[in-house]
């Protein structure tokens, strides 16, 4: 079974390449939805994270809220790196035992989708890397579209994740997303045939 760690950077197109996979019925593995599921409400985890953090973060609900915990990390690194130290062990045994069972099922290639992928040095847990790449200026123009927020938040938001250069740079393939979607979604079909004649090699 060959896996495959995909990741990027906000506004990169990731998703797009991920819904690309999920039409050829590849398996994908969802780190964020990994953890949303974690963070449920009376969740071990989600009470450990009031414990932490404050009870602040939830709502009335019993829910997480996300954009409360959001702005507590996104202006305290420290507050960041203890909700790393929460959750990423948690994911990283998640994705261990998921792995196992696509294995024993007979699944010939899996994507995980984690966008923390070389933050989280969860390189180990695939055979390759894909990075979907574009440029900063596109990034910074799509994200400010796509959330309706002015140049410096935008920036803010870019910058407090690893460069994409640097993701592009630790990659074992690809994207580029600077043109249309279509352009994007053939990159995704050449890259696929490879992925799969790869695949089936390990078998």
């Amino acid at each position: 079974m060959l896996v495959v760690g995909l990741t990027g950077g906000i506004s990169s197109g990731k998703s797009t390449v991920t819904s690309c996979f999920l039409e050829k019925g590849i398996v994908v593995l969802d780190a964020d939805q990994i953890v949303r599921n974690l963070q449920r409400p009376n969740s071990p985890l989600l009470l450990t994270l009031v414990e932490t953090f404050g009870p602040s973060i939830i709502r009335e609900n019993g829910e997480l809220a996300r954009d409360v915990l959001g702005k507590i990390i996104f202006h305290d690194a420290k507050a960041k790196q203890r909700l790393n130290a929460l959750i990423h062990p948690l994911v990283r045994q998640k994705l261990k035992e998921e792995l196992e069972k696509l294995r024993a099922a007979g699944e010939v290639l899996v994507v995980l989708d984690i966008p923390l992928l070389f933050e989280s040095q969860f390189e180990d847990l695939v055979d390759c890397t894909v990075v979907v790449y574009v440029s900063k200026d596109i990034q910074l123009k799509r994200l400010m579209k796509r959330d309706q927020i002015d140049e410096d938040y935008a920036l803010a938001k870019i910058n407090s994740q690893m460069s994409l250069e640097d993701k592009r740079m630790r990659a074992d393939y690809v994207l580029v997303n600077n043109g249309t979607m279509g352009e994007l979604k053939r990159r995704v079909e050449e890259l696929f045939e490879l992925l799969w004649e790869k695949s089936c090699q390990t078998l």
